[in-house]
């Protein structure tokens, strides 16, 4: 089955909201938002969400499905206004996650966005679904390797077929997420919760996580640095000395670096994809390499918190 991205009409009520207010061009900035109920995330989705968009249109089949819904006093949901502004627009979103199969520490969103506010309420659908979604599938396999102390493969199994719609997306997930052929077969079928309201697309403040640099010594993670977007634009990226200040202890941490990575990656810029398409059996590699980078002492006592 083919997902029903107008089986939630909020998103598409919210955006005509802005449109009915003359607000259409207001620009946001939001972030994805995933809690794990463990304690670490796996990012997920990402190439989903490039796909996605490289084949969802407005097309003119969509838009009179959308002129057919009716209220409960007969008249139209949405306003031909508001539908002719649809057929005529072109996405401006941008879009930074963190590669497919990354660990991610609680307080780590899974996508930073920004662009015109009804657009970012337009795709809110496909962030539940194709990044949070994916992500928690992915972070619950990841979870019970992670506690067995498992995050070695001889040879990567063959990944498994997976179509685009809602079981599709959970097999692929959970083959990132670390899990055999065998095992995907008995848990495909394995209700998801929902997202908590804390969770999913929220807006964000000018003082918010817009990037994490991920310090190294050699090809030892150090901890993890917060920046706002001011911080971003006068972090050097020839430091090889930082300070964080430890989100959980208040504590100031000292950090003597060789290299760090960014993890938040483009994956749409002004509407476009440009995230490549990526074997995902990499992607599971990926996944078990951070695994075993974290394992047990060293991601309890991981530090991560904004620059200071």
């Amino acid at each position: 089955m083919q997902f029903d991205w107008l089986s939630d009409l909020s998103p598409a009520l919210k955006a005509q909201e802005y449109w009915k207010e003359r607000n259409y061009q207001q620009e946001g900035l939001f972030q994805v938002v995933y809690r794990p109920r463990r304690p670490f995330a796996i990012s997920c989705g990402a190439g989903l969400l490039a796909e996605h968009i490289r084949h969802f249109r407005f097309s003119p089949a969509f838009i009179q499905r959308m002129g057919q819904m009716t209220a409960g006093g007969g008249g139209s949901i949405f306003t031909e206004s508001f539908l002719n502004h649809l057929q005529r627009m072109r996405l401006r979103v941008n879009v930074w996650a963190p590669p497919e199969g990354m660990l991610l520490l609680p307080g780590e969103p899974l996508a930073i966005v920004s662009g015109p506010v009804e657009q970012i309420y337009l795709l809110e659908s496909a962030f539940r679904f194709l990044l949070w979604r994916s992500s928690q599938w992915a972070t619950r396999i990841a979870s019970a390797r992670w506690q067995a102390q498992n995050w070695t493969e001889e040879e990567a199994p063959v990944a498994p077929s997976s179509t685009f719609n809602f079981d599709g997306w959970k097999i692929r997930a959970e083959y990132i997420g670390g899990a055999l052929a065998d095992d995907i077969l008995d848990t495909i079928k394995e209700p998801s919760r929902p997202p908590d309201p804390e969770e999913g697309l929220h807006p964000l403040d000018q003082d918010g996580l817009i990037q994490v640099r991920r310090a190294f010594k050699g090809q030892t993670a150090l901890g993890d640095i917060w920046l706002t977007a001011a911080q971003e634009e006068l972090a050097s990226v020839s430091r090889t000395q930082a300070d964080l200040r430890d989100i959980r202890t208040g504590e100031v941490r000292h950090l003597s670096i060789t290299r760090f990575q960014n993890l938040y990656q483009p994956v749409l810029v002004k509407g476009h994809p440009v995230l490549s398409n990526t074997r995902i059996s990499y992607l599971r590699q990926r996944t078990l390499k951070q695994l075993e980078m974290f394992q047990g002492d060293h991601l309890e006592a991981f530090p991560r918190g904004f620059s200071c």
